[in-house]
Formats: structure tokens, C-alpha cells, sequence
């Protein structure tokens, strides 16, 4: 069910950000709805919110850079927007923050290195997530 979840994603991304100036807001949009749905679905799913915002995160950063856009960016709007809705439907803030970082480095571990350490840099940098929460996400996947 969350591989069904990553590949919805991933579609409706890539759907969303041809043709448009914002990609940024083409991505929170989507994953604004994603988030929302399977974290209100989760426990039907027999999942976590925390591993559901994950698959939602994994298949946004996926669809964007399969659809042209840079990765570092990619994952800035879609973690930032993973984090907020989720908050929003009542998720902790660190379970949010967990799940979304470790979505967008899952899928930069497929895109390779390079792409790795773009994410973090990235993630690193976004002024309205709890740095300490980010870097607490990040090293916990050394």
C-alpha cells in the first residue's frame, strides 16, 4: 500500500509541475493534498503518520526531479509543505520532521550522491523547519 502511495505521488507531481512558473507551489499543492488524505487514512493503512508522510515526501521528490526540477529545491518545498499539513492534521512536530526528512533523503539515496548531499544542504537551509529536529533526522541516517 505505501509503494501505491510513493508512485500516486510521484505521478501527481510530475503532472502538476509541467508547464508552470511555480514549481515550488505546484509541489507543496500536491503534497499539501497527499499529506492530508494519507495521514487522516493512516491508521486504516495499518501504517504510521510518521512513515505515510515519508511515502508522500519519497514520491514528490521523485516525480519532481523525474520531471526536470532541481533536487535541492524539490525537496526544500516538498518537506517544508510535508511538515506544515501534518502539523496541521496533528502530527508532532518531530514525527513530521522525521518522516519528511527521511522521505526526501530516501529518495535522493536512489539519484545518488550528489543528490544526497544536495537534500541535505537544503533541508539544512529552510528557515521555518526546526534545525535542530532536521539535523536530528539527518544524522540519524548515517
Amino acid at each position: 500500500m505505501l509503494a501505491q502511495i510513493i508512485n500516486e505521488v510521484k505521478n501527481a507531481v510530475v503532472a502538476a509541475v509541467k508547464g508552470v512558473d511555480d514549481v515550488a507551489s505546484a509541489i507543496r499543492g500536491v503534497v499539501k493534498n497527499q499529506v492530508t488524505g494519507v495521514v487522516r487514512d493512516a491508521s486504516a493503512m495499518a501504517t504510521t503518520a510518521m512513515d505515510a508522510v515519508k511515502d508522500v515526501v519519497t514520491g514528490a521528490l521523485t516525480g519532481a526531479v523525474d520531471a526536470g526540477v532541481e533536487v535541492g529545491s524539490a525537496a526544500a518545498a516538498a518537506v517544508e509543505e510535508a511538515v506544515r499539513t501534518a502539523e496541521s492534521a496533528g502530527v508532532s512536530t518531530a514525527d513530521a520532521v522525521s518522516g519528511a526528512v527521511n522521505g526526501a533523503i530516501d529518495a535522493a539515496e536512489s539519484m545518488g550522491e550528489n543528490a544526497v548531499g544536495a537534500v541535505k544542504n537544503a533541508l539544512s537551509n529552510v528557515a521555518s523547519l526546526p534545525k535542530d529536529l532536521v539535523d536530528a533526522a539527518i544524522k540519524g541516517r548515517k
